[in-house]
């Protein structure tokens, strides 16, 4: 009887999450300031980067809720979404509506107070954001974060950085996406 190899490693279980971590702490409102992908369309539409801003809360003291707010095509849209916990702390798994469509996140490193490194994998695929509670953050964050970026095999091509202007506060009850 033959043996199945066994299945590799998924490239987010090689990142540890924030050791410290405080849900009650994470809550609040964010920024995105950079991100990290392979992905194809971030790299062709980059120059069309908006300011886009998370406000995160944990709703049921284990879970992540969080409401984004970003412009897509000059208009504001608010994106609803959540996180539940994974197998560990610092883990979390974002359920989509399709096959296949489920995403992993991880708190990788965090202060609580001035950023947040957070990675996310959908399929093989693996991403690393950075968020800041304000839109800008210190040279040494950025270096911190572009560690993690290179940690996970991606590189300074693959990595983009927000706008820190024209972020979106509000949005109507017709352009909110749960």
């Amino acid at each position: 009887r033959r043996r199945r190899p066994p299945t590799p490693q998924s490239p987010l279980e090689k990142v540890a999450a924030q050791a410290e971590l405080s849900l009650p702490k994470l809550a609040g409102k964010w920024f995105l300031v950079g991100v990290a992908s392979r992905c194809s369309y971030l790299a062709e539409h980059s120059h069309r980067l908006e300011a886009t801003a998370v406000t995160v809360t944990v709703p049921d003291g284990q879970s992540l809720a969080t409401s984004t707010f970003r412009k897509l095509d000059g208009m504001c849209w608010e994106i609803r979404q959540r996180y539940l916990p994974a197998r560990a702390r610092g883990r979390f798994l974002l359920k989509g509506r399709a096959y296949g469509s489920k995403v992993d996140m991880v708190v990788g490193e965090t202060d609580h107070s001035s950023y947040a490194i957070l990675y996310y994998q959908k399929g093989r695929s693996i991403s690393v954001k950075l968020y800041g509670r304000t839109s800008q953050v210190s040279d040494t964050i950025v270096e911190k974060f572009e560690q993690h970026v290179r940690a996970v095999g991606l590189s300074e091509d693959m990595t983009y950085y927000f706008p820190i202007y024209g972020f979106c506060d509000s949005v109507d009850e017709f352009h909110i996406l749960d």
